[in-house]
Order: C-alpha cells, then sequence, then structure tokens
C-alpha cells in the first residue's frame, strides 16, 4: 500500500480535453485531472488534491458536489459498511482522470500543507479477512514488502534518462516465502517461513486445509533460498499470488488452480539489485513478474505501459477486466531517496484509470 498525501498543490500545467469543450485537463504533482473549464484555473494556482482511494466523509463529498461519482465502501465480513465515499479514477469523454480536488483554497495556505485531518480523510483500506486459524507469531526477520508509492505523488525522485525497468503489476495477493534464522535451545537453526503481506502462515490452517501462502514453497524455491541463505543469512523471496478464486482476474486459470510471480528478494533486509534478482531468479526456475520495459526513465514510458492488455494471458480470459492493473517502476541500480519517507527505497507503481474504474472489482487482503 501507499501513502495517502492530501495537500495544498500548485497547478503545473492547464490544457484542454481533446473531445469536450467544457472540460480541461490540469496536472497536480504526476497526476492528470479533469476539471471544469468554468473553474478558470491558470499553472501556478493553488488546489488541495484528494488521490484515487481517499474516503471522503459524505458530507464533504456532497459540498463539492461529487458525491455521485464517488464508491461506496465495501462490506465488511460482517455485513456491515463503514460510512464514507471512496474517490476513485474514471474517463471522462475517453481521457483519463484522477482523483479530484478542491479548488477553493485559503490564501493563507502555503504549497505542501498537510490537509488530511481539516477535511477528515482517510485513505482506503481493503476489509482484513479472517487468518482462519492459521496465523503464526510474527518474526521480525521475516519482514513485510517495501511500501510502494505511487510515481504520480513523487515525479521528481526519477531522473530523466535513469536507467529502469518497468514491470505489470498483477492483480492477485502479496506473498512471501522466507529461510530465517530463529533460535532454539540447540542454538540458532533456519527455518522456512510463509505469509501474506501482514501475517505469517501456518502450512495448514485448524481444519487441516493447506495454506494457499505456502504454495510457492516449491523444491526450486526451496534451493533458491538456501543458496541465498548460505547457511547463516535470511532471505525473503516476495511475489504475488494470483489465479482462481484469489481475486476478480484469474489470468486464465480456472477451477481453484494458483501461480505465483516473484518480484523481488532481500537477504539480511538488503534488496537485491535488479541484475542480480534476475539471475537468481532464472538460474532456480523461478518465474518472475512480466517484464515490460527496460531503458531510460521517461513519463511517456510510464504512460504507455500503465495502460494496455495484461500480457499474462489473452485478456478474454484474465477475468472481468482484461487490461492491466498497473506498472512497477523501479531504478536498475537499487537506491534511496529521503523524500520519499519510510524506507526511502526508490520504488513506483503507477495505477491504470481502467483498473481502477473496473465494476465488480475486489480488493482483498
Amino acid at each position: 500500500m501507499s501513502t495517502l498525501v492530501v495537500e495544498v498543490c500548485e497547478v503545473k500545467e492547464v490544457v484542454p480535453h481533446p473531445n469536450a469543450d467544457a472540460l480541461e485537463f490540469i496536472t497536480v504533482k504526476g497526476w492528470p485531472v479533469i476539471v471544469q473549464k468554468a473553474l478558470g484555473l491558470k499553472a501556478g494556482d493553488r488546489v488541495v488534491y484528494f488521490p484515487p482511494d481517499t474516503v471522503m466523509p459524505p458530507e464533504l463529498a456532497d459540498r463539492l458536489g461529487i458525491s455521485k461519482y464517488l464508491a461506496p465502501l465495501p462490506r465488511e465480513i460482517d455485513g456491515s459498511r463503514q460510512p464514507g465515499l471512496r474517490v476513485r479514477a474514471a474517463r471522462l469523454r475517453g481521457q483519463p482522470s484522477y482523483g479530484t480536488i478542491d479548488h477553493a483554497v485559503d490564501p493563507a495556505w502555503e504549497v505542501g500543507r498537510d490537509m488530511r485531518e481539516h477535511y477528515g480523510v482517510i485513505k482506503f483500506e481493503p476489509p482484513e479477512r479472517p487468518a482462519d486459524g492459521d496465523a503464526l507469531p510474527a518474526v521480525s526477520a521475516f519482514h513485510r514488502y517495501t511500501e510502494i508509492e505511487n510515481i504520480r505523488n513523487f515525479p521528481d525522485v526519477l531522473r530523466p534518462g535513469e536507467e529502469v525497468v518497468i514491470t505489470e503489476k498483477l492483480h492477485g495477493k502479496n506473498c512471501r516465502v522466507g529461510l530465517i534464522r530463529v533460535a532454539g535451545e540447540g542454538g540458532e537453526t533456519l527455518e522456512f517461513m510463509a505469509g501474506s503481506n501482514d501475517v505469517r502462515r501456518k502450512e495448514t490452517d485448524a481444519k487441516g486445509r493447506p495454506s494457499d501462502f505456502w504454495r510457492p514453497m516449491t523444491d526450486a524455491v526451496r534451493s533458491l533460498l538456501q543458496h541465498l541463505a548460505a547457511g547463516e543469512r535470511n532471505v525473503v523471496l516476495f511475489g504475488e499470488l494470483y489465479g482462481s478464486g484469489v481475486q476478480d482476474m484469474a489470468y486464465g486459470l480456472a477451477g481453484g488452480a494458483k501461480g505465483f510471480r516473484a518480484f523481488d528478494i532481500a537477504v539480511d533486509g538488503a534488496y537485491l539489485g535488479y541484475d542480480e534478482k534476475v539471475e537468481v531468479l532464472a538460474r532456480f526456475g523461478v518465474e518472475a513478474v512480466p517484464i515490460l520495459y527496460r531503458g531510460p526513465f521517461s513519463w511517456p514510458a510510464v504512460e504507455e505501459h500503465t495502460y494496455g492488455p495484461t500480457t499474462m494471458c489473452p485478456p478474454d480470459q484474465a477475468g472481468r477486466f482484461g487490461g492491466r492493473e498497473g506498472c512497477v517502476v523501479v531504478p536498475v541500480t537499487e537506491r534511496y531517496d529521503p523524500a520519499l519517507g519510510g524506507s526511502g527505497r526508490v520504488i513506483f507503481k503507477s495505477i491504470s484509470a481502467d483498473y481502477l474504474a473496473r465494476k465488480g472489482g475486489t480488493d482483498d487482503h
């Protein structure tokens, strides 16, 4: 998940909508937003920007006149529904638009001011489904994955021309498997582990059902983990669990079949560089997420590879939505930037407006 950034922003650019005389595009950070031309916005004006997955109080959505364009929150496991409306992306007259704005900005509000508390907005989080009795105590070395920020919130971190790799972002469940040092009566030993992004899982639950999160622990994956551990290091392999019954996109799998695609490896908490990671995955025959592009970073490259059909299977076999969720952009040389906060690791996602606007989608953890 990424951070919710709701702040005062400066409009970078205003351009006409190609298919609607009454609409125009504004650019806020790296986000294209379609607004009414009657607002009269121009470059340099300040607005408050609400990105997709902002949850607004209903009264705020009513004041902004956008309630009918927002989505109700999904029902919890008990059937209840939390109050609030979820900001989405959409295509308006054939063009993608992300999020929304409030143009009525107090002149005293400086650019970059955090407005979440002022507006009473929070980030959408998919309902947490029960672990069905298969949770195990957390182990700190078996750590969760990096928070991936949306590149449109940080448009200046990647340098023009910097060598990057763009991969397809898959719609499944984050999965991690590892070989981790644990202390015992006889000293430290290495133990295989598996889990979702937040929960370490047993191989079988309380009813004896095998855990989906242990499915990727094949002989090839065990060999890869043992090779990198070298008898003493902690290794965590991260990837996406996908397929029948995982989410609304099954990528051509049916009848309960599931697959796994790896996208990162950490050794003693440090992520491998791109080339080293790809080499070791290939050596042990572990499938990786599809590569869409390798070359110099540019915004046109990000836009091109955010959209289009999935490369995992024929689009008509993908599920309800045959396009891409979006893409993930990483520098070939692993690096960090303090502008990102948190771990500071430079890795970004760009999400398709078509994916965000699809009907009947699921977002379960």
